[in-house]
């Protein structure tokens, strides 16, 4: 039996939640700028440490934004955050607008329920996400009907 090709699909981007991301880190480089020039030290450098360090844990939280499909898994990637999902698992799959957090960059996103629990995430092609990833787990269920009989 020939296994399916691993797909990778990036995660939608919304803009606005970027600027949303990244509005404090900016903001906090303003301060640090105006510190500087009012010759404030310990705001200016108060102002940059806290910055940086945002900006750092906003990419690690969210680079790389990731969904990857294999014969017998999802795998969910987005910055530090992985989790495996073995398509067995996943009773359900639909189109979603939730604003729970997830590990997913967009709010057209993509709600998998599972034996127990759900998930969100929001990849670019959201209608063609759900149809491959429909496909995959209903390919699965026949390979393991036909090698029960």
């Amino acid at each position: 039996m020939q296994s399916a090709p691993v797909r990778v699909y990036r995660s939608a981007v919304d803009k606005w939640l970027l600027v949303v991301i990244y509005a404090s880190p900016v903001t906090l480089l303003v301060i640090a700028m105006v510190g500087w020039m009012n010759q404030k030290p310990d705001v200016t450098g108060t102002a940059l440490i806290l910055s940086v360090a945002l900006m750092v844990l906003n990419l690690a939280i969210t680079t790389p934004c990731r969904y990857t499909l294999t014969s017998d898994s999802l795998n969910i990637r987005c910055g530090l955050l992985f989790r495996s999902i073995p398509l067995t698992q996943i009773d359900k799959i639909e189109p979603s607008s939730s604003w729970e957090s997830a590990p997913a960059l967009s709010l057209r996103r993509v709600k998998i329920t599972l034996d127990r629990g759900y998930r969100i995430i929001s990849p670019v092609d959201r209608d063609l996400f759900i149809k491959e990833l429909s496909d995959a787990v209903q390919n699965l269920r026949s390979e393991k009907t036909l090698a029960q009989r």
